[in-house]
């Protein structure tokens, strides 16, 4: 069975996605998926490389967002085993957090994902930017 958890932010004009991705480093996030792994995404088309290689997945994400394509890197959350994908949409007035599978649960309902939690991590990073709309959802 398939399911689709995502986080989407809207702003108001462009948004570059180093501005989103130095607030998260800021915050904590780690641009990872293994202890030794960057998985980052150029175009729909996903890669990995060694952890020393992040300038260089950085220098192919700017390539392809400056060419209109979409974006993407796997992060750690800040203090968890919890992961999740940040895309950048090709309008650039979009990003979307998407929990990976070890999803982060409420309570005493863990059939739940923890939407909320996800919010608050992702918000307080990108609070003070010209946010317009929020969407949250977990579709099963």
């Amino acid at each position: 069975m398939s399911r689709d958890v995502a986080i989407d932010l809207e702003f108001h004009h462009n948004i570059d996605f180093m501005e989103v991705l130095d607030r998260l480093a800021r915050m904590g996030w780690e641009l990872l998926r293994e202890e030794d792994a960057i998985w980052y995404m150029t175009d729909y088309d996903w890669k990995i490389l060694p952890l020393d290689d992040l300038a260089e997945a950085k220098r192919d994400m700017r390539t392809s967002y400056e060419a209109g394509e979409a974006v993407g890197i796997t992060t750690k959350l800040p203090g968890e085993e919890t992961f999740a994908n940040v895309l950048f949409h090709e309008e650039r007035t979009s990003v979307s957090l998407i929990p990976l599978l070890d999803y982060r649960t409420i309570a005493h309902m863990p059939e739940f994902v923890d939407l909320g939690w996800y919010l608050e991590k992702f918000l307080t990073a990108c609070r003070d930017l010209p946010i317009v709309r929020t969407e949250a959802s977990d579709q099963r």
